[in-house]
């Protein structure tokens, strides 16, 4: 089975224009437009006219698309997303397995409507309220649909009734429980930047590599960014650097040294290899490589708009 590669996705709301104009070469594995924020629902009309074209446009860089749907118009806000450039739909609010199954009827009523493959299209849902942390395990498996899940921190905070802070940490236990109940059915758990309401204004491409560094090591594996800041720092934080993918060459080639002798152990570089260090070192190689191959192909897809663009075309 293939590793999903999908480690930043650029959210940008539908009424940016110039944003998602130029959304595509900001380097993001996935790139969300989102109809629910900020977007009053006199506006909504009018941002769904341009809708599928906003996902092409997107998506011209390589990205992956999805669009944040509104809870309260998930039909009508699909409905104008959905094209074969869709790769899924964020739903906001999820709490109960029932929204997972209302949202997936929905899809494949448009699926099949617009030509589209059926169950091609994702649903990543987003955690936002206590019951939507305690019913983790139901919701997340409800469908095949969903391979990740992401928890929305700022909305948690509105439903527990809490002003967001770091000392005490408030979702010690929310993110603790996405992570391990994610990982254990299989899909991937996924955090949003400017964790704990951070902000961004004086910290450094490194202090952000480290932030998102961090975030990866409590289980998460990826972030929403809410800025095209984040997205490089998040890309590197979330790809194994050459020279852990060294080390752990150097630790599958020791490995395999001691199994030839006969023994199931070996010393390298003051610690001893064993059977669980070399499964981890495969795991790690796996993912470098399946970087390389997300990486490589966005590349391709952003000389070929920039080739269209320098030939005089529109982006």
């Amino acid at each position: 089975m293939s590793i999903l590669v999908r480690r930043s996705n650029l959210i940008i709301p539908a009424t940016q224009l110039r944003m998602i104009r130029w959304a595509w070469n900001r380097n993001a594995d996935a790139v969300t437009i989102d109809l629910q924020d900020g977007i009053p629902d006199a506006g909504l009309e009018t941002a769904r006219e341009t809708l599928r074209s906003a996902v092409a446009q997107v998506g011209k860089g390589g990205a992956e698309v999805f669009v944040r749907v509104n809870a309260a118009y998930v039909y009508a806000d699909t409905a104008a997303a959905m094209c074969r450039s869709l790769r899924g739909i964020v739903l906001p609010g999820a709490e109960s397995e029932q929204h997972i199954a209302d949202a997936e009827a929905i899809l494949t009523e448009l699926e099949r409507h617009n030509g589209v493959e059926l169950g091609r299209t994702e649903i990543i849902p987003s955690i936002e309220t206590a019951s939507g942390v305690w019913h983790i395990r139901e919701i997340i498996t409800a469908s095949p649909r969903i391979r990740q899940v992401c928890i929305d921190e700022a909305e948690l905070a509105a439903s527990l009734g809490i002003v967001q802070g770091d000392d005490p940490d408030p979702f010690v236990y929310a993110r603790g429980r996405l992570c391990i109940e994610a990982t254990a059915a299989g899909v991937q758990p996924v955090a949003v930047a400017d964790p704990m309401g951070l902000g961004t204004e004086n910290l450094s491409q490194d202090d952000l590599v480290q932030i998102a560094t961090n975030v990866r090591n409590l289980g998460f594996k990826g972030m929403v960014c809410s800025h095209p800041v984040w997205v490089n720092p998040v890309n590197d934080a979330y790809t194994p650097t050459e020279s852990l993918v060294d080390y752990y060459t150097q630790v599958r080639e020791v490995f395999a040294q001691a199994l030839a002798a006969g023994t199931a152990a070996a010393p390298f570089a003051g610690r001893m290899i064993d059977v669980p260090v070399d499964e981890w070192a495969k795991d790690v190689l796996a993912m470098s490589a399946a970087c390389a191959v997300r990486d490589a192909e966005k590349q391709a897809a952003l000389q070929k708009a920039t080739v269209w663009l320098e030939s005089g075309n529109p982006v």
